[in-house]
């Protein structure tokens, strides 16, 4: 018979001792962003702002906005690597 272990994330005896920001040092700069948005409503509008709001951590050079047709389209693979080519990070939205 298979035993099928079941983890509640609700409940933590102890957390970390420390909590620090990540390293950014390793971005490089100055940093391109780019942003996915997925043609659903406000979504070009959210992860702009957010892109937007990274100027005040990073040094961003360029925000590079690429808007896909339709939600259920993915990128392709040569965007995909466009998109590493060029960005040191991308924001991409899904859901609702």
């Amino acid at each position: 018979m298979t035993t099928i272990d079941v983890l509640n994330p609700e409940y933590e005896t102890e957390g970390p001792d420390e909590v620090r920001m990540a390293d950014r040092s390793t971005l490089g700069d100055p940093v391109v962003i780019t942003v996915i948005e997925n043609s659903k409503p406000h979504a070009k509008e959210l992860l702009t702002y957010v892109a937007e709001g990274l100027q005040e951590r990073l040094p961003v050079a360029e925000i590079v906005v690429h808007s896909k047709p339709s939600a259920s389209k993915p990128i392709d693979a040569d965007e995909a690597e466009m998109f590493a080519a060029r960005s040191h990070l991308v924001i991409s939205g899904l859901g609702d």
